[in-house]
């Protein structure tokens, strides 16, 4: 499988219903898998587990030209999350893939949302 691209949900001057809402996107498992979006650093991700056991999501970072030739190997972030529970993260223009997206998979079927404010 490949990443699966998900588009971003407007966070609009009424709000949003987070608890109910159908835009979450749930993950393929494995490293090659999970979805790839535009990166926009405003926006905020919503990481959710409704697994059984933790979900270790991980945010791929590409590495700087050059850093390959000098044997240097910039590691991906990973982001834990319990079982039930939800986490906000902030991205950053260092995830910025060549293509501009960004790119998160995670070991377990969890579910992503991007929100743009």
């Amino acid at each position: 499988m490949a990443t699966t691209p998900i588009t971003s949900v407007a966070l609009t001057e009424t709000g949003y219903n987070l608890t109910d809402s159908a835009g979450f996107a749930t993950m393929s498992t494995g490293a090659g898998n999970g979805v790839e979006f535009r990166l926009d650093p405003t926006d905020i991700i919503i990481l959710k587990n409704t697994t059984g056991g933790t979900a270790v999501y991980t945010i791929k970072v590409p590495s700087p030209s050059g850093y390959s030739d000098k044997g240097v190997t910039v590691p991906d972030v990973t982001v834990s999350v319990a079982a039930g529970k939800t986490y906000l993260y902030k991205p950053s223009n260092i995830f910025k893939q060549s293509d501009g997206d960004m790119i998160v998979e995670c070991d377990v079927a969890g579910d992503i949302l991007v929100i743009s404010p």
